[in-house]
């Protein structure tokens, strides 16, 4: 029996649920997998799989050639050449590995679909089930704020450094995160101050008040979020100015005495 083989088919066989999944969470800020066991995801996919094979069967109309694939799932090649004549062989793998491509190709299909109509008016934040980004990414958008709009996002972040606890407060430009946590975040035009400050130059007793900020040199700065005790956001939006009116229309609106 050649079970190597065997797996390999099986293998292949369970790859469309996987597709559907890999194309439906990859972009900005995915969504982290599911945390199964190796049993739970393989149970998964292959009740998955089973639908989707069932109704892509349906929709074949051409003989298919069911002998071969439960000899080959089996191991038992030893009189597959007596039974099987080698060309029907070489083109029931020609069959299979076309009917995968196809399979494959709908699944990604289907999987960027969905993300799309998941996108489509952010339909995708109703529910946590249907999140398709990470948390940090709808918590950096403002939804979990509320907040329906805004131009800037302005962080306070509490850092552990070796001189001590820091305030570092600046405009949020870029964040990464690795496997949905949040690994660093960018800021700019920062400003540096103590968490606490000292009561006076000659009393080394601290108060619980921050010490007064000054700024980083520099265009970027970038932190270490296993250094960060806390964040504050405050989402910013920056009212569009009154357009001013010509001087012809002003002269106009002037009342005549």
């Amino acid at each position: 029996m050649n079970i190597a083989l065997s797996a390999v088919i099986i293998s292949i066989l369970l790859i469309p649920p996987v597709i559907f999944y890999l194309s439906l969470y990859t972009g900005n800020a995915p969504k982290p997998a599911p945390k199964f066991s190796l049993f739970e995801a393989i149970l998964a996919s292959a009740v998955v799989s089973l639908f989707i094979h069932a109704i892509a069967i349906c929709c074949i109309s051409s003989d298919i050639r069911f002998d071969i694939l439960v000899k080959v799932l089996g191991g038992d090649l030893k009189n597959l050449e007596g039974t099987v004549p080698n060309p029907v062989f070489k083109q029931a793998v020609i069959d299979f590995a076309i009917y995968m491509a196809v399979i494959i190709a709908v699944m990604v299909l289907l999987g960027r679909l969905f993300r799309w109509l998941l996108r489509y008016k952010n339909r995708h934040a109703a529910s946590e089930t249907l999140h398709i980004y990470n948390k940090w990414w709808y918590f950096f958008n403002g939804f979990y704020a509320s907040v329906d709009a805004f131009d800037l996002i302005f962080v306070d972040a509490v850092v552990d450094t070796h001189d001590g606890t820091m305030i570092y407060s600046g405009f949020l430009v870029h964040y990464d995160t690795d496997s949905g946590n949040l690994d660093r975040i960018y800021l700019q035009d920062v400003l540096r101050r103590e968490f606490k400050r000292y009561e006076s130059p000659a009393n080394d007793r601290l108060v619980n008040e921050p010490g007064t900020g000054s700024p980083i040199p520099g265009e970027t700065l970038s932190i270490r979020y296993a250094d960060i005790l806390s964040l504050n956001v405050n989402f910013i939006t920056v009212a569009d100015p009154e357009p001013q009116q010509p001087a012809e229309a002003q002269q106009m609106d002037m009342p005549i005495l």
